[in-house]
């Protein structure tokens, strides 16, 4: 298992600083695409995730629920996503599609009442090409002008929670009930008891950003008789650390005729100056990148290596609500809804190196969720086995809107935002319900639609596809526990 474990994370961390995670031609700014493709579970709900504390997966996005990870029974988890593409702009369209591995997740309980997380999945994508062609009153191509972006940022994270508040008090509810007796209609005193928990956990991720982002810009002559054509190639890497701090408060209740609970959860990400470094090279060159004519280097103008400075993340606050409705002591279905409000201020992004400077286009990101996921029957300890399948899978639907970070200047000379709306929705499937393991396999797909095609913008509609897969041993299989042979 070590040796499997450890070949998982070689390949996924490899696939993750290989792959090209978006073909968006806004990648361009900032750092690029961010990766807000959640694992599958919650994806499929809107993207609902910062009260949620589900046993059954790791939830990066509040590092609180770690505590909940059951004893004894480490999660493994591995998700993959995709996204077929349309672009769409006033004079045509075109198709782009990817997929691949993103995000590998391992939940550890470490003790009583403590869990942790360790992780590595992308933070941000560049990968675009857009070209701008010039054309002359005859109708000819004259100058093109080759905008390219490839890369990324990545991210390796540890995350450790604490339970310091769990109390639980079963008490009796008194209530009268009316009965008939020899015809005539009395009355008596019932009661039932009543379970009542408090949970309170924290905890925070240590996040380790590392990569580079790469932007090209290439200025063509179509004829060579004309110039020299030009090229400045611009690399942005990233080193350094950022944190992530969780809460998440639970009430819940139980009785025969009754069961719930609902969860506030909170996040907070300081603000943080990356170390980063910038190596520039800007030259002159004959021939073509693009019509396979090899290019022949003419004279260097500018170059940079190593040039040390920092880039500015800035802080970001996350809340979420969920209330849950049942199992109780009769009934095992249960109803999940749930809602999420993130911001984070990129209007404050900068940075700053020796010799170069930064004009921030950028604004403050918003983004709303609310989600649900229904599963009519549920697996409850010392209750036996459902045995219905269709009624063991979880149902999940959602739906998200975000007012991005991106600003764009339109062809009217006017900054025009690009709002992102989507609707997701998904099924989960648990696997090894004989032995009560946790293991369960989730699908999800989201429909969007990103900005504008008016004003000489680009408007992408948009299909994410998700998959995952949470692997744990079965009840009989308790991992971590030290054996004692008599």
């Amino acid at each position: 298992m070590k040796r499997l474990f450890t070949l998982l994370a070689v390949l996924v961390a490899f696939s993750l600083y290989g792959q090209k995670g978006t073909h968006s031609p806004y990648s361009i700014f900032g750092v690029g695409e961010l990766n807000n493709q959640q694992y599958a579970a919650i994806a499929a709900m809107g993207g609902v995730s910062v009260a949620n504390t589900d046993s059954t997966i790791v939830n990066y996005a509040n590092p609180a629920s770690y505590a909940y990870v059951h004893r004894y029974r480490p999660i493994f988890q591995l998700g993959l996503n995709g996204r077929f593409s349309q672009f769409i702009t006033e004079s045509g369209t075109t198709n782009q599609r990817h997929f691949g591995l993103n995000q590998f997740q391992l939940g550890l309980p470490i003790k009583k009442r403590w869990g942790a997380a360790f992780g590595i999945k992308p933070y941000s994508f560049s990968g675009y090409t857009v070209t701008n062609l010039v054309i002359d009153s005859d109708g000819d191509t004259t100058q093109q002008f080759v905008n390219e972006g490839s890369g990324g940022i990545s991210m390796v994270y540890l995350g450790v929670s604490a339970l310091p508040i769990k109390t639980s008090k079963t008490k009796p509810k008194y209530f009268k009930t009316l009965y008939t007796e020899n015809g005539e209609q009395k009355e008596r005193l019932d009661s039932m008891s009543v379970t009542r928990k408090h949970q309170l956990s924290l905890g925070f991720n240590a996040n380790y950003l590392f990569g580079s982002a790469i932007r090209k810009r290439s200025f063509e002559y179509v004829s060579p008789i004309l110039g020299w054509n030009s090229r400045v190639e611009n690399s942005l890497r990233v080193s350094d650390v950022t944190l992530d701090l969780g809460l998440n408060y639970q009430y819940s209740f139980i009785s025969d005729s009754s069961g719930g609970s609902i969860a506030f959860g909170a996040t907070y990400t300081p603000s943080r100056k990356l170390r980063a470094f910038q190596d520039l090279i800007a030259y002159s060159y004959g021939g073509s990148f693009y019509d396979g004519i090899a290019p022949a280097i003419v004279d260097t103008i500018q170059f940079i290596e190593d040039n040390e400075g920092n880039i500015l993340i800035p802080e970001a606050y996350k809340v979420g609500l969920e209330y849950r409705i049942g199992p109780n002591r009769i009934n095992t279905s249960v109803l999940r809804i749930g809602a999420d409000f993130q911001f984070q201020s990129w209007s404050k992004y900068d940075e700053q190196f020796d010799g170069s400077s930064y004009t921030n286009q950028l604004k403050d990101r918003m983004s709303i969720g609310l989600g649900l996921e229904w599963t009519p029957e549920t697996v409850v300890m010392n209750r036996g086995n459902s045995t219905s399948f269709l009624g063991r899978l979880h149902y999940r639907l959602g739906f998200n809107y975000t007012q991005t970070e991106l600003r764009i200047l339109n062809n009217l000379d006017e900054y025009q935002n690009l709002d992102d709306y989507g609707m997701s929705f998904g099924l989960g499937i648990p696997v090894g319900v004989a032995n009560r393991s946790n293991t369960n396999i989730n699908f999800g797909a989201k429909f969007g639609k990103l900005g504008t095609a008016e004003n000489g913008l680009i408007q992408e509609k948009y299909i994410g596809v998700f998959f995952g897969l949470s692997i744990t041993p079965g009840v009989g299989s308790y991992w971590f526990v030290k054996r004692k042979y008599k």
